[in-house]
């Protein structure tokens, strides 16, 4: 029950800082080779930048498209014809040729203008048909997606299904014909992005192989007998972005485009798993530093233009320091952009923990940032940008930018789930069975990091509470460990679990932030080490509120509480002094 199940994102070869973080130990000599991306590729990326965002300009009008909810119709044959549909494919097979990094820019420059175009884009280039190819063993299944992507056509991933996107099992089947040449499907899929406009999907089903069932991955064309879409969703954001519900029918898939089993029975290997983990990064981490940015340049423009009481806005602690908390998290976005995009083939080092912590990390962080500057806006933040373009003043999208940043938080996995999600696979991963460096956690902090670091004063103990931090996380986790020799059991804790992995996040972030700027020295501007103590400072104080939680979990009164209203009760029975059911909602 305890053997120590494989994690995709490990490597014996190339140290993990996050991994290490979790075993109690800062690798500070990790981090402090902070990577840069080469000036050579950069200006490829700018290359791509200047083309895409003039057809950006040219083909979507962002106002109009979230009034009507309908993209331009010729977008997906105009993103085709530029390559933007293929942003890390060879030229070769008609793409761009782009680095992990430059296509993150791309994502970022499309979410800054039209969202819906930048998840078309990050579906198309990270989780659709496309970005299987490198992965894929020469066969009737590489030759058939090459031919697509060279084609240029669109593609989707459906793997949600009605019953809960959390289900380990896949309620859609694949049954095996009489002859062994096909499978047909049958079930549903739901949030399937680019559904609409795809010609090709890969989706997710059980196959039933003797007594055993096994979950697998099946390339799909849409034109299929009994393929249809049978829902076009519209979300409270996103408005145009082709999502759709799909039904099959016994759909007959032939077997050669069912992906081959991985490593150790897995339906993705290792290095399919990695490349999809990465497009996490892509699809929810550029959207949450474009209106990260984007409320930073609100921000500016609104502190600039106002008064109270003839007295300049800009001029005001609180609003000053909440500039300063948008600055310094825009910064360490960056920062977290850098190491997951670069790390591996700069430093060297293993990110693969780390770009599956940044799903949170940087849609909580967006969403910091935009309720921020809502709140600075007062009012006109909730008006709509038409509301405000009709009365005169700068019609900032911020009510829109409110709606897609809350979806980010959704988008690829419910925040609360992914931290009990990274307890369970990358946390407890490091203490079942119980670790061999069980002595090295309950040692002494080592703080000669602390030498060697070009930090301010402020930073420097700010590394130290990093420092610290890492080791009394450690021996939390161990002591939890130790007293849940079942990890099922510790696993039924969840209140428990999902503090430990914010504070292992915060940690994390904050390490990279002083990593960064201790690369970057002393000696530069002080801003940057000005940003770097801001967001540390923020980040203590989360890292606090976590261990209160984390502290407070241990009563049953909530189990029992929800136990009682989830079997049935109603509200006065449960609160007898108290008029309760009145609402015809409730009813």
């Amino acid at each position: 029950m305890n053997e120590r199940p494989l994690n995709p994102w490990y490597s014996d070869e190339t140290p993990s800082f996050l991994e290490h973080l979790y075993r109690g130990e800062l690798r500070w000599d990790l981090i402090s080779r902070f990577p840069r991306q080469d000036p050579a590729d950069r200006e490829a990326g700018d290359r791509a930048l200047t083309a895409f965002s003039d057809l950006l300009r040219e083909r979507v009008d962002p106002v109009e498209v979230d009034a009507t909810g309908v993209l331009p119709p010729e977008l997906p044959e105009a993103l085709a014809a530029g390559g933007f549909d293929r942003l890390q494919v060879p030229p070769s097979l008609g793409g761009l040729g782009l680095s992990a990094l430059n296509t993150f820019r791309v994502v970022e420059a499309a979410a800054g203008w039209s969202m819906p175009t930048a998840q078309i884009l990050s579906v198309q280039n990270t989780i659709g048909v496309g970005p299987f190819l490198p992965a894929l063993p020469p066969g009737p299944l590489r030759d058939t997606v090459e031919a697509r992507t060279r084609s240029g056509v669109f593609s989707g991933n459906g793997d949600t299904e009605p019953q809960g996107a959390a289900n380990h099992k896949r309620f859609t089947t694949a049954t095996p014909t009489e002859d062994g040449a096909a499978f047909l499907l049958n079930g549903e899929k739901v949030f399937t992005g680019n559904a609409p406009i795809a010609a090709m999907v890969n989706v997710t089903a059980t196959v039933r192989e003797g007594d055993s069932e096994r979950v697998r991955l099946f390339f799909v064309d849409t034109d299929s007998p009994g393929f249809r879409v049978s829902a076009h969703h519209e979300f409270m954001g996103l408005k145009g972005f082709p999502s759709g519900a799909l039904t099959f029918e016994d759909v007959r898939v032939p077997a050669h485009m069912m992906m081959v089993e991985g490593e150790h029975n897995r339906r993705l290997t290792p290095e399919l798993y990695r490349r999809l983990v990465v497009g996490r990064v892509h699809t929810i981490g550029a959207p949450s530093l474009a209106f990260s940015r984007l409320c930073l340049e609100w921000a500016r423009d609104f502190v600039n233009r106002r008064q109270i009481d003839e007295r300049p806005l800009g001029a005001y602690d609180e609003i000053q320091r909440n500039v300063a908390d948008t600055l310094s998290e825009v910064f360490a976005l960056e920062t977290l952009t850098q190491w997951c995009l670069l790390a591996e083939d700069q430093v060297p080092a293993n990110p693969g923990f780390e770009q599956v912590a940044a799903k949170n990390l940087t849609s909580l962080t967006a969403w910091r940032v935009v309720e921020r500057t809502m709140a600075l806006y007062g009012a006109e933040g909730y008006e709509t940008e038409r509301s405000k373009a009709r009365r005169g003043v700068p019609p900032v999208p911020l009510e829109r930018a409110f709606r897609e940043a809350r979806g980010l938080r959704i988008s690829g996995g419910v925040d609360f789930m992914m931290d009990i999600w990274m307890a369970h696979k990358a946390v407890f991963w490091c203490y079942y069975p119980l670790p061999a460096n069980a002595e090295a956690i309950e040692a002494e902090p080592d703080l000669s990091c602390l030498d060697e670091a070009d930090l301010t004063e402020a930073n420097l103990d700010h590394l130290r509470f990093a420092v610290t931090g890492t080791k009394t996380f450690a021996r939390t986790c161990l002591e939890l460990a130790r007293r849940y020799p079942d990890q099922d059991e510790l696993f039924e804790q969840e209140r428990l679990l999902i503090p430990l992995t914010q504070i292992g996040n915060e940690l994390l972030l904050m390490s990279l932030v002083l990593g960064r700027t201790s690369s970057l020295g002393t000696s530069g501007p002080q801003s940057t080490q000005d940003l770097a103590d801001v967001y540390c400072a923020e980040a203590r104080l989360r890292i606090a509120d976590a261990w209160r939680r984390h502290h407070a979990a241990d009563s049953p009164a909530a189990s029992r509480a929800a136990g009682q209203w989830l079997s049935g009760e109603r509200w006065a029975d449960l609160l007898p002094d108290m008029p309760g059911d009145a609402s015809p909602a409730g009813k």
